[in-house]
């Protein structure tokens, strides 16, 4: 990209979708992130925006990283783990920040379930071994946030370099093949207590944020199936498939006013109460269940000439697919708490 950088964060979002359009085709080939893409976002900070110390709003995030999924579901993605992951750290001691940003533009991929094991979380630290699935955006990583359970106490997460790891390429799947999100091994590694971080610290106060901020992309990838229907039915299309066009678009829009609304609560407080957190929970649920709908209703009605690999619209529905199958995003297991909360009112 030119040295030149656009003026508004959202401008910058924009110029590097654009580049990610470009190159989605040849991302999903090396089910990472092509090196011209990744460079942009470097370029324009796009993975620090909350990071601590940044000014930037959790509102912004989620927004960019919607915008990067208009132009590439992989790159909105990818953003929205290196950006999260880069939040969680700043809740580690000072000094564990200070050797993970010796590099500012570090990048920290994570797999947060308490999938690993140690026998034990000390003053020593932990000796951690496990395979953790799905993490995102590895290949460009140096750090790992990873999940280990201990026999009693609470789970902890492990920050691993890439020394410490190895990369196991399981990623061969339907969509979202440019995240890379890969299996992380570890066979036995001393992690240093100020590496490792109690969940009650990280993951259950900030539980909102780290379900909200995956919808980011979602939002753009339905945005795109929008667009791009629009354009292939033109000003002359049949009144069977404006409808079509006006209900998509119209879900498309509640899900971001719904999202972006949640993430004004969490710009005031990014902990919150458990029935505010539960409530974002849902609404996170709800907007990507109507992207969902609104990208597959588009889809189903384009017409055969979009089955061929070369058309964007199916990589956006294949993509639009394999992130609505993310275990925190599925419709019963994220409102039904909130509806126990509503009903023992």
């Amino acid at each position: 990209m030119s040295e030149f950088q656009p003026p508004t964060l959202r401008q910058r979002a924009g110029a590097v979708a654009d580049l990610a359009r470009e190159h989605a085709a040849q991302t999903e080939k090396l089910r990472q992130l092509h090196p011209e893409v990744l460079r942009a976002m470097q370029d324009m900070g796009l993975p620090q925006l909350i990071k601590h110390g940044s000014m930037c709003s959790i509102r912004e995030f989620v927004d960019v990283c919607g915008i990067l999924g208009e132009g590439c579901m992989s790159t909105g993605w990818c953003n929205f783990v290196w950006g999260v992951h880069n939040y969680l750290v700043g809740l580690f001691p000072q000094e564990t920040q200070d050797e993970v940003w010796s590099n500012p533009k570090t990048l920290i991929s994570a797999s947060l379930g308490p999938v690993g094991q140690t026998d034990g979380v000390t003053e020593d630290g932990a000796v951690i071994s496990g395979r953790w699935r799905f993490n995102s955006g590895c290949d460009h990583a140096d750090w790992l946030l990873l999940g280990v359970s201990q026999p009693e106490g609470e789970p902890y997460l492990a920050l691993v370099h890439k020394s410490e790891y190895q990369i196991d390429d399981t990623w061969q799947v339907l969509g979202l093949r440019g995240t890379g999100s890969k299996d992380a091994i570890v066979d036995n590694i001393r992690i240093p207590p100020e590496r490792l971080m109690p969940a009650s610290m990280t993951l259950f106060p900030y539980g909102a944020l780290l379900v909200l901020v995956i919808v980011g992309p979602v939002i753009g990838g339905a945005q795109a199936a929008v667009n791009e229907f629009s354009r292939k039915i033109g000003p002359d299309a049949e009144q069977g498939l404006l409808l079509r066009l006006a209900e998509s678009s119209a879900e498309v829009d509640a899900a971001r006013t719904v999202v972006l609304a949640a993430a004004d609560i969490l710009d005031i407080n990014p902990a919150p109460a458990a029935f505010m957190t539960t409530r974002i929970l849902r609404d996170t649920a709800f907007a990507a269940r109507l992207c969902n709908q609104a990208t597959r209703r588009l889809f189903e009605a384009a017409g055969g000439s979009e089955l061929h690999n070369s058309r964007p619209l199916q990589r956006i529905f294949r993509d639009m697919t394999a992130a609505c199958a993310h275990a925190r995003l599925q419709w019963e297991g994220q409102v039904i708490p909130y509806a126990n909360m509503l009903v023992a009112e």
